[in-house]
This record gives C-alpha cells, sequence and structure tokens, in this order.
C-alpha cells in the first residue's frame, strides 16, 4: 500500500510512524519496540533500492503518552521543517476523526490521503469531510480530490483499498492463523519474540 500511495501520490517520502500509546484504542498487545522493529524488520528485508523513501520514524517515543496525532505532526515539521505534509489513513479512520484530539488543527497542518475501505461508500467520505470542514470544495478535473479555503487538498484513493484491518491480523495470529496479508518478515519477527500469543495457539 505505501509503495501505490507513493507512486500515485508522487510523494517524496514516506515516514511510517508507529503509535507509542493509541488514545482511542487498548493498550497495545505488542510493545513500542516491538512494532517499530518489525516495521524495521519489513523495510530491512523487502524493501528495493527504489523504496529508498520508505523509513521509519521513532519520534512517537519522544512524545508523552497517549499519542495524538496532532502533536506527531508538529514535531514532524519541527524536526523537517517547512515543506508539504500528507497524512496518510484509511476510510474507516476518517469517519472518526471528528473524535480525534485537535481534529481541525490536525488538518490546517497537512494535505489528507484516504485510502478506501471495503463497506464504506464514497458518500459517508463526502459526508464526513463536510462536517470537518465545509469549505474543500471538488478540484476539477480531479476525481476524489477536493481543496480548501487555505489551498490544503484532501484525495480520496478509491482504485485502491486496505484489505483487512490490524485487529483482524492480531484476531488471526492469537488464533494460531497466518494472515494472508502479513509480510514473512514480520511473520518471523512475530514467531521469534512470541508475540500475540503465538506460542499459545500453535503448541
Amino acid at each position: 500500500m505505501a509503495r501505490h500511495v507513493l507512486r500515485r501520490c508522487r510523494l517524496d517520502r514516506l515516514l511510517l510512524v508507529p503509535s507509542l500509546q493509541p488514545p482511542h484504542k487498548e493498550v497495545p498487545a505488542a510493545s513500542f519496540a516491538h512494532r517499530a522493529a518489525m516495521v524495521r524488520a519489513l523495510l530491512e528485508t523487502e524493501s528495493t533500492e527504489a523504496d529508498a523513501v520508505l523509513d521509519l520514524s521513532l519520534i512517537e517515543e519522544t512524545l508523552p503518552p497517549p499519542s495524538y496525532s496532532v502533536n506527531m505532526v508538529r514535531s514532524l515539521i519541527a524536526q523537517y521543517g517547512p515543506a508539504r505534509y500528507f497524512f496518510i489513513i484509511g476510510a474507516d479512520s476518517l469517519l472518526e476523526l471528528r473524535t480525534w484530539r485537535q481534529p481541525e488543527e490536525l488538518l490546517s497542518l497537512v494535505h489528507c490521503i484516504v485510502v478506501r475501505r471495503d463497506g464504506i461508500p464514497r458518500s459517508a467520505i463526502q459526508a464526513a469531510l463536510r462536517v470537518l470542514d465545509s469549505s474543500y470544495l471538488p478540484v476539477a478535473g480531479a476525481d476524489g480530490e477536493w481543496r480548501n479555503r487555505a489551498g490544503l487538498t484532501f484525495t480520496y484513493l478509491e482504485d485502491m483499498e486496505m484489505p483487512v484491518s490490524s485487529s483482524a491480523i492480531r484476531a488471526a495470529l492469537f488464533q494460531g492463523w497466518t494472515p494472508a496479508n502479513l509480510p514473512p518478515a514480520v511473520l518471523a519477527y512475530i514467531k521469534e519474540h512470541r508475540l500475540y500469543s503465538w506460542p499459545l495457539t500453535t503448541a
């Protein structure tokens, strides 16, 4: 998915940012260190030379919990300086964005890229966008793209989909199943470190 977004949206760099302590979710079943290590293993074993712009960011480790996206984005801007920042989320997260900490402030800092999620119609995406910022208007000649009065864009990637949620992957691992979309390097790390109760369900 990351490679597709890079190509589709012509991004210069894409940072994968593990969350230290998600405020809307239960305490992660794997520690921040383990989750960061899984991303690192993925990048080291499955990246190609063309993926040099894919990178792991540990910025959440420096921020006080819980992990609010608006704080993370502010910190990235402070670290990397002036640039165009894009925030990539799934359609299901967009529908919950109004419950996040300072959603208006977050959207004032970034261009937003939303990836389609099965079962969520385009009409729901448009309705959520109107609630978040009614100044977003369709960009002429660019299907699935809107721009607000500040010039920030919102892009809906309807030509790709996030096929499975992270919670579904964890549930499968708890059952001792191997999720179809789980990269081999990540599965190997999970087995080696006995994460997500793997040995309990496979013994």
